[in-house]
């Protein structure tokens, strides 16, 4: 089938052209060639469709670039962007439109939107003979903002009522995400790639005595990524560690108070952005702990998505400790070590935990490693899919 996907992707052009200097969250558009590269796995014909981003302070006119995969050749397409604050509406129409205009000459017959937006909401009606497919990674009423905010509710119900009305298939990120009004669905919850698969080993750690516990944290420090719950946890930790975060590392006023609470025998590294393949060596490398304190956005544990890191924390074959939110099948969850809400005190008691049963907590993280390399990749993915998109044939 061809395949239209509207997603945020930034390919290397894109980036050599645009990005030089500039600072991204990758996961989103790791996990986006992720899918795209599963499809075209699966015998599917796919073109990504991209309205950019809005933080290079640029116009972007349209253009083309390709990309090749052991899969096939991928072709990125941009419309004209305007690449600047606030104006990610005026590209949300403009991608809509762009892709009109592509199905009237390529007729697709399968669009596949990232999450629930203005694009995908001015499309689901809009294209003859092609069928619907929502990829869900975000629940649109998370409250990600400080003091459990959610922001234009009444905006993203209007939005989130059109578009699944109109929605035939469904990617879900999480079980809780598996919309039971969508007939036809499938769970993506992270795809891991060569860059993650080539650079972890499956060596036993262990923990050297009177060496501090390294826990490393990544995707920043954000309040919906919950870096202030790691650090006032840090408070109530006995054994010293030293605590790293890689992506966004903006301290507010606010964290500095709280770091100025821990006791001197643990230290915090902030790292900011690192390169994909140096950071997952550096998890390799260095992690004695991962954590995922992501916070569950006020929807419940099983609808508030599911962290693209953990499934790249799982192919590690590291302890990891993380919220509810990082909860995704009995299986996988009896390998993770959990807290509940947002204590703390709750928090260090479970890293604690982990430190105590250091060696046995690592062999349920091996065993865990060896199904993400084989489930969770490219092919196994595209396995996955083809089954789906079968179904709706």
């Amino acid at each position: 089938m061809r395949i239209a996907y509207m997603t945020a992707y930034l390919g290397t052009e894109f980036m050599e052209k645009y990005g030089k200097g500039k600072r991204f969250a990758l996961s989103g558009p790791f996990k986006s060639l992720g899918i795209a590269r599963s499809m075209m796995a699966a015998g599917h014909k796919v073109t990504i469709y991209s309205p950019g981003v809005t933080t290079c302070n640029v116009r972007v006119p349209a253009f083309t670039e390709y990309e090749e995969y052991p899969e096939g050749k991928l072709a990125i397409k941009y419309c004209d962007i305007l690449s600047k604050r606030r104006c990610d509406p005026i590209n949300q129409v403009r991608i809509a439109s762009f892709i009109k205009k592509e199905h009237k000459r390529e007729h697709f017959d399968v669009l596949v939107y990232y999450n629930i937006t203005l694009g995908a909401a001015l499309l689901v009606k809009s294209l003859k003979d092609c069928i619907n497919v929502l990829e869900y990674e975000d629940n649109i009423f998370n409250r990600a903002l400080i003091g459990n905010k959610n922001n234009f509710v009444w905006f993203k119900t209007k939005l989130y009522n059109r578009i699944i009305k109109n929605t035939q298939g469904i990617m879900a990120v999480c079980n809780g995400l598996m919309l039971p009004e969508v007939s036809n669905r499938v769970l993506t919850p992270g795809i891991v790639n060569e860059e993650v698969s080539t650079n972890v080993s499956t060596r036993v750690n262990k923990l050297e005595a009177g060496k501090p516990i390294t826990i490393i944290l990544t995707g920043g420090i954000h309040y919906s990524k919950g870096g202030d719950l790691l650090v006032g946890a840090m408070k109530y930790i006995q054994t010293p560690c030293v605590v790293k975060a890689y992506g966004n590392c903006n301290l507010d006023e606010r964290l500095k108070a709280l770091i100025a609470e821990v006791p001197a025998i643990h230290k915090f590294e902030f790292n900011g952005y690192m390169e994909h393949a140096e950071l997952i060596r550096t998890l390799d490398r260095d992690a004695d702990i991962l954590i995922n304190t992501t916070r569950s956005m006020g929807v419940g544990a099983q609808a508030a998505g599911f962290p693209f890191k953990m499934m790249e924390y799982a192919s590690t074959g590291r302890p990891i400790v993380s919220s509810e939110i990082g909860k995704l099948d009995a299986e996988y969850n009896r390998h993770i070590t959990y807290y509940d809400g947002e204590d703390p005190k709750s928090i260090a008691s479970t890293i604690e935990d982990v430190i105590a049963h250091y060696d046995e907590k690592v062999q349920l993280a091996l065993e865990l490693q060896k199904r993400v390399l084989s489930e969770y990749t490219i092919e196994g993915t595209g396995k996955k899919l083809d089954a789906f998109f079968k179904a709706m044939k």
